[in-house]
């Protein structure tokens, strides 16, 4: 990342240009943000699958050692008779599980000169090593996610950087300068000077679930943003839409890109208030239509929970999750 600085060659940047790259590297740690969060919904359905595949393997041990149990009667009871305890049931008598799944083709073997009981050993044998396989799959997906978290998080933290060390690069008055520009470019349009004193955060009544969430989310505005953040004092933006629906007892996934996918997509022309409405492509960012053209959402690296105009950043999309 090439940095602002000030040479004899180079001109110094003006405030917009400062705020531009600034802006920017902010809106690729946004990006890299809610990669992480996506790679944190599929890590967490891995781990489920996992616990599912082990609970398997754990049911089919259980059946294996239960085999093994009835083929030791068996031999014993042989043993016992004064007959010679078959090669094949030392095999299947082995110590270990894997000693004695390796056998799998003598079980077979056996199964066609002995009881009913040594062709089930057969089955339970492949249903564990099927079960062990899965769970050495998932396993190894996880692995592979896990690394993936730590890249995202790796990326954001030095995006973060690199803007925090443009910005300490500017003089107090150049910093104040660039917040009161951040305000301007952030303001509502088309509204006259009469309406400055009307509040953003004060729309019009919802009732309902949709009430629940727009309430949940307005109050939560000028709690900071923060990567990765799902409460109860710092947000990103997907981070601060799932809370609130989760509020109204509806569960979301934790990434914008996925959000998009949860209930019925509607139009701009049609957003009620505590729709998800969606920014950028590929989606990157998420808020909550609040009503009277609004919404509310967590900023960007830097900033905090606010209220802004809908088309305050490119429309992707909405959707009604209730």
């Amino acid at each position: 990342m090439t940095l602002i600085t000030q040479s004899n060659a180079d001109p110094k940047p003006t405030i917009s240009e400062v705020r531009e790259q600034v802006d920017a590297l902010y809106h690729q740690a946004e990006q890299a943000t809610e990669r992480y969060n996506a790679a944190t919904d599929e890590l967490t359905e891995v781990q489920r699958r996992i616990e599912r595949a082990q609970a398997s393997v754990d049911r089919q041990q259980a059946a294996v050692d239960a085999v093994r149990a009835q083929i030791g009667a068996f031999a014993a009871a042989s043993y016992r008779s004064g007959g010679i305890v078959d090669p094949t049931l030392q095999t299947l008598l082995a110590e270990s599980p894997e000693d004695f799944l390796a056998q799998s083709s003598v079980i077979n073997a056996y199964a066609g000169q002995q009881a009913d009981s040594l062709a089930a050993a057969a089955d339970v044998t492949r249903s564990y090593e099927a079960a062990r396989l899965m769970a050495d799959e998932e396993k190894t997906r996880q692995q592979a996610i896990e690394a993936t978290l730590e890249t995202e998080k790796a990326t954001v933290e030095q995006l973060l950087a690199d803007a925090q060390e443009i910005l300490d690069q500017l003089e107090a008055e150049e910093q104040a300068q660039l917040e009161e520009d951040r305000e301007e470019n952030s303001e509502v349009p088309d509204r006259g000077e009469g309406d400055e004193e009307e509040t953003p955060t004060d729309p019009p009544p919802v009732s309902g679930r949709a009430g629940v969430v727009v309430q949940f989310a307005l109050a939560q505005v000028g709690d900071p943003y923060v990567w990765g953040g799902d409460g109860p004092d710092g947000w990103d933006c997907s981070g601060l839409t799932s809370a609130a629906w989760a509020e109204a007892g509806v569960s979301l996934p934790r990434s914008s890109g996925s959000q998009i996918g949860v209930g019925t997509r509607v139009s701009k022309s049609q957003l009620e208030p505590g729709d998800l409405v969606f920014y950028y492509s590929p989606i990157s960012h998420v808020g909550i239509y609040i009503g009277d053209g609004q919404i509310v959402h967590a900023t960007h690296p830097g900033d905090v929970v606010s209220v802004d105009d809908v088309d305050l950043m490119p429309f992707a999309g909405a959707t009604r999750p209730g």
